[in-house]
């Protein structure tokens, strides 16, 4: 038996829960999976899949068995890159998931260069706000907005994420400058849609963090978009700082100064990671991306 193939293919059935799904992915019958799979569990003498005629999962035993599997498959994988690319120019395909709006406003022009730099280098880049798992997914560097980053990665922050209240001078000229929590009440937001939910803006006062009932006027889960909206008067904005830059310093939006705190959670602020894990900073490609946009990207 092929343990190493074996091996492969469970993960590929345990991450898309279909024989057929994982077959078509390798090229293969989807017997050829079932029948390795079951021989990979013969050896092992447990039972790995719950299967019927319509689904397929992990046992108990099955999922602990693929977290070990995965890990040490992806180290093997590093190891091998690692090998491969020693004294040679860094080189391969690099994969890297951003936030949309940060990687359309801030990432993609620090990648052009870096692609100038490192032509042998082949970038794939993912723009999306779902959650990633580094070693899970086929994912070299993610770049996100949290609290708290991952405690088996290493997150080094590029920007603290300060959110702002922003508005078109028309706007605030029709409708006033708020200064408190209640006078927001009297106001059009514009709000952004999460990869889950709609996310509700909050405000800080003497009782602490509360959730604020502006009415909305516009919701979407793109920057840009809601960004277009408060440029033609349609609403306060409240998203990271980095984002409005270019519209303040041009006067198409000013900010909103309040009397009180208004974020987007109950906690104040997430900040801007660039997450990787210890064992792919050793392969060239994967070290010099880290290294470049860490010093391109890093708030001053």
């Amino acid at each position: 038996m092929d343990k190493l193939r074996a091996m492969h293919y469970l993960l590929k059935v345990a991450d898309t829960l279909s024989f057929s799904r994982a077959a078509k992915s390798f090229g293969v019958p989807a017997s050829s999976i079932s029948r390795r799979i079951a021989d990979l569990e013969a050896e092992l003498g447990v039972e790995l899949l719950h299967r019927t005629t319509r689904t397929v999962r992990l046992t108990e035993l099955g999922a602990q068995y693929v977290e070990q599997v995965r890990a040490g498959l992806a180290q093997l994988d590093d190891a091998g890159e690692l090998v491969g690319q020693r004294g040679s120019t860094p080189s391969g395909t690099l994969r890297i998931s951003a936030m949309p709006s940060y990687g359309q406003v801030l990432l993609l022009p620090a990648l052009q260069d870096f692609s100038a730099r490192y032509p042998d280098i082949l970038l794939d880049l993912h723009l999306s706000d779902a959650v990633v798992e580094l070693g899970r997914d086929q994912v070299d560097i993610a770049i996100r907005g949290t609290r708290q980053p991952e405690g088996r990665v290493v997150a080094r922050k590029l920007d603290p994420n300060h959110f702002m209240l922003a508005a078109s001078p028309q706007y605030l000229k029709t409708k006033g400058m708020p200064r408190t929590l209640d006078d927001l009440q009297d106001h059009q937001a514009l709000l952004y849609r999460g990869p889950n939910a709609l996310i509700k803006w909050h405000g800080q006062d003497d009782d602490g963090w509360r959730e604020l009932a502006v009415p909305p006027a516009f919701i979407s889960n793109d920057g840009a978009a809601l960004i277009a909206m408060a440029c033609q008067h349609r609403g306060l904005v409240l998203l990271p700082e980095w984002g409005l830059k270019p519209y303040l310093q041009r006067g198409e939006l000013l900010p909103v100064t309040m009397d009180q705190p208004v974020s987007v959670g109950r906690g104040g602020e997430a900040g801007i990671y660039l997450m990787y894990l210890r064992t792919r900073y050793q392969i060239p490609k994967v070290r010099v991306a880290v290294d470049f946009l860490v010093e391109r990207l890093r708030a001053g």
